[in-house]
């Protein structure tokens, strides 16, 4: 059975974040995998390493109390398959871990603090799992809810064909929920270009089993095109093919100029080409 990999904090950013996790745990007959890493405490001021087994076993302690008790508070998990993961270090290198043991088709993470998408990628742990791991990422804003979701937006830039198993977990997404599925090309120029056209035929043959349609906005800016495309249809969750992860860097980098456009609650996936 595929899993979900839901990190857990304690929050309630992150509980909110396995709620919508359940719900596409029970749509698409996955199992979750509740993931808590604790940080170790290194140095004194001086130097002198803190680090001794006590400690180590004690804050597992610590986690593994505060993770039945989460757990315990959150009654819907009774609705799916589940098991947990707890370990020592950062975010990342613990989900790499549990990437390599099982067969993970998402990871649902909230992103705390997070009105829009430049705050989603300012130093978040969101960002760098998205830059760091190979397998798709559903970041949800606090408050954020896909539970219900109608309405997906996906990014094509017309650019590269993308393969097959790039773009599966997005249409197997937007079937559990019996969504439309939203292609979205933005570009400045006024018309599509030859190539441009077969790139989009070509897509057109893998979305033949769900709800679908292509549309084209004229911007001068992709980022701001693209948001306010989200924006206009009232979509539910914003999917984007990372390539370089060059959107993604723009948007982390992005001026104030842009603040409106990007300070919207969005519901954000990124899959890895």
């Amino acid at each position: 059975m595929k899993k979900i990999i839901v990190p857990i904090d304690f929050s309630d950013c992150s509980r909110n974040a396995l709620k919508n996790a359940i719900m596409v745990a029970e749509r698409m007959n996955m199992e979750l995998v509740l993931l808590h890493s604790f940080m170790l405490p290194v140095a004194t001021t001086d130097g002198t390493p803190l680090i001794v087994g006590s400690m180590i076993d004690d804050l597992q302690e610590a986690s593994e109390s505060s993770m039945a008790n989460f757990i315990k508070k959150t009654p819907e998990l009774d609705r799916v398959k589940y098991s947990t993961e707890i370990t020592a270090g950062l975010l990342l290198s613990a989900l790499t871990d549990v990437l390599e043991k099982h067969d993970v088709a998402y990871v649902i993470m909230g992103t705390h603090g997070a009105s829009g998408l430049k705050k989603v990628f300012m130093g978040s742990n969101a960002y760098t799992v998205i830059k760091n791991v190979e397998c798709p990422v559903i970041a949800l804003p606090e408050d954020a809810d896909i539970t219900k979701m109608k309405k997906i937006a996906m990014s094509g830039d017309y650019k590269h064909s993308p393969a097959a198993h790039s773009i599966e977990p997005v249409i197997a997404l937007t079937k559990a929920f019996f969504a439309h599925l939203s292609v979205i090309h933005i570009d400045q120029d006024k018309d599509l270009e030859h190539d441009e056209i077969e790139i989009a035929k070509s897509l057109e043959k893998y979305l033949k089993k769900v709800n679908h349609s292509f549309h084209f906005k004229r911007d001068y800016d992709v980022e701001d095109g693209l948001l306010a495309f989200s924006k206009e249809e009232n979509i539910d969750l914003l999917v984007m093919i990372s390539r370089h992860h060059s959107f993604i860097d723009r948007i982390a980098r992005g001026s104030e100029t842009k603040r409106l456009v990007m300070d919207i609650p969005m519901p954000l996936m990124i899959m890895p080409e």
